[in-house]
This record gives structure tokens, sequence and C-alpha cells, in this order.
């Protein structure tokens, strides 16, 4: 019997220990956030990545009371930022908006000092917007159809943002479904990839629209086609390459925001809540529109989901490509 009450005893002061620890957890969920935010681009400044962080931390500012920071840590492919955040305190306190290639990565670099599941909690997907396939003006290559015949006969050229890059990656998925031949020329960045294909270095680039739309306005480039998965309301004229027999066919160029694994639920709800909210507001609808981006907002469940089919596909095509980085 003594035993016994001796075992009980120890039982209820481990558990009152344990509900002890926990209770400053729980306080300082509740009054998060009590201090400014630092969001981490891992991406150049000026660029379409760093443009939606900074209209999204203006509101997510708004909403949560605090200043939310952005900084630019990019490089290698994003992750140079990734990996800063990975390594942060698990705090709330400082956050990662990541593109696309956060999920490639995993696959297309052979040795990654994070993993993009394990060592983040997913807050919520943010974006999406889609790449316009555009030749110059001077080019004779009037439509997809030209294009994939030509690349089929002789080797064409392509410009992306970089190694690893959704310029880059998805240049290599249309490749390999419409079946034709082209060199990658890689550069440091969306915004010489345009100049070098405005100035007729290479045959072709996959660009964003904010690289690819005030020039095709000024007849500088002819868009053959965008990404996503089917016609856009705002361009109408332009095909889906998914219609020219490629069902299916998309690549997303998404931005999510993510914080590092171990963040407490109670805060990764409360940054979802404002994010989710600022997504709705009308001024920042608009903006995006404007840059033919479209606002997604979700759960954080629901991005996980999406994290991991996204993980999935560029993981098939990286390897049936044969595409890596050392």
């Amino acid at each position: 019997m003594n035993a016994g009450r001796a075992v009980s005893r120890n039982c209820a002061t481990i558990a009152l220990a344990v509900a002890a620890a926990s209770l400053p957890v729980m306080a300082w969920s509740e009054t998060y956030p009590g201090k400014p935010i630092r969001l981490i681009v891992n991406a150049s400044a000026g660029g379409g990545a760093d443009v939606v962080a900074r209209l999204v931390a203006e509101k997510l500012a708004a909403t949560l009371g605090q200043p939310v920071i952005v900084e630019n840590k990019p490089g290698a492919g994003g992750n140079i930022g990734a990996d800063y955040v990975a390594r942060a305190a698990a705090d709330g306190y400082t956050l990662l908006a990541a593109n696309s290639s956060f999920a490639s990565n995993l696959t297309l670099y052979r040795k990654l000092p994070f993993h993009p599941v394990r060592d983040f909690s997913p807050v919520s997907l943010l974006v999406a917007n889609y790449f316009y396939l555009c030749v110059p003006a001077a080019s004779p290559l009037k439509s997809f159809q030209e294009l994939v015949a030509k690349g089929r006969k002789d080797e064409l050229t392509y410009a992306s943002a970089g190694a690893g890059q959704g310029s880059h990656l998805g240049m290599e998925l249309l490749k390999d479904l419409a079946g034709f031949k082209a060199v990658h020329v890689p550069y440091g960045g969306m915004a010489p990839a345009a100049v070098s294909l405005l100035s007729g270095n290479v045959d072709m680039s996959l660009l964003t629209p904010a690289s690819a739309l005030p020039q095709a306005e000024t007849g500088k480039l002819r868009l053959l086609g965008v990404t996503a998965p089917r016609r856009q309301s705002s361009l109408p004229g332009v095909p889906a390459i998914a219609e020219f027999g490629l069902p299916g066919f998309e690549v997303n160029n998404w931005q999510g925001l993510l914080a590092p694994a171990g963040t407490p639920p109670a805060i990764v709800a409360r940054l979802n809540q404002a994010v989710n909210q600022a997504l709705k507001m009308p001024d920042l609808n608009a903006r995006l529109a404007e840059m033919n981006t479209e606002a997604r907002g979700s759960t954080p469940e629901e991005f996980k989901a999406f994290l991991a089919a996204e993980i999935d596909k560029w993981r098939e095509v990286i390897k049936r490509t044969n595409t890596q980085i050392d």
C-alpha cells in the first residue's frame, strides 16, 4: 500500500511539473506577438517574390499589431534563407516566405542542410502565379506548335533565372513532355534572363508576369503560352500550354509562409488567421491582380499537403530529366 501511494505521489508530481512547464508557453502564445516579426525572403530584393512578401508583410503588421520586417537572404537557390529560418528559435518571430524552389530543392541538391518538411511548420499558402513562355518579337516562332517543331529538328536555347529555379525546372518538364531539345542558359535572376531574351541571345524563356507582361504590351516579346492549368481571365488570348496535348501541365510559381519546426500550434494558428485575413483585403487583391498573381491562402494542414504534393511532383521530374545540382 505504501509503495502504491508513493507511485501515485510521483505520478502526480510529474503531471504537475509538466503542467507547470506548459503554462509559460500557453501564456506566451496568448500574448503573441509581443515584438517585431522578421520575415525572411529567400530571394533577391526587387523581384516578384520580394514584392509579394512586402505587400503581405504590410497587411500582417496591421493585423497583428507589430512590425513585420522583411529581410532578403538570397543564394543557393533559396537554400541560404531557408536554412537560416530552420535554425531560428521556434517562437514565431522568424518566418520564411518561401517560393516553389523550396519543394524542388530537396531532390535537386545532393546535400541540403535542412529538410523542408521536418524542419518547418507550414503556416499558409500565400499566392500562386504562373510563367509565360516567351520569345522575342523578332523570332520566326509564332506559336507553341512552331517552337516544338523547330526544337525537334534543331537544338534551341532558353534562359532561366538560375539553376533549380521554377523557370529552369518548368522548361525541363516542358521539354520532356513535348519532346523537343533546348540548351539551358542560367542567369542570376529573372531580370537578367529577360534582358538576354530581349537581346536575342536565347530563343525562349519562361518569365514571370512582372518580367513578361510589360515587354509583351510594348511589343518586344511574344507570349506563346502560360503554365497555368487553364487560360487566365486577364489574358484570354494567351493559351494554356496544357491545351497543346499536354493535359495537366502546370508550373505554379507559388509562395508560402513557414515557421521553424516546433513553433507552438497556437502561434501557427494566430499567424494563419492573420494571413488569411490579409489575403482577403480588397486593396491587396487589387495589387496582386496587377501583377497577375492570385491570392490563395489555406489552412496549415492544406499547405502541408500541397507542399508534399509539390515535393513528389518535382522529385519525379528531376529524376526523369536527370537534373542535379551539387
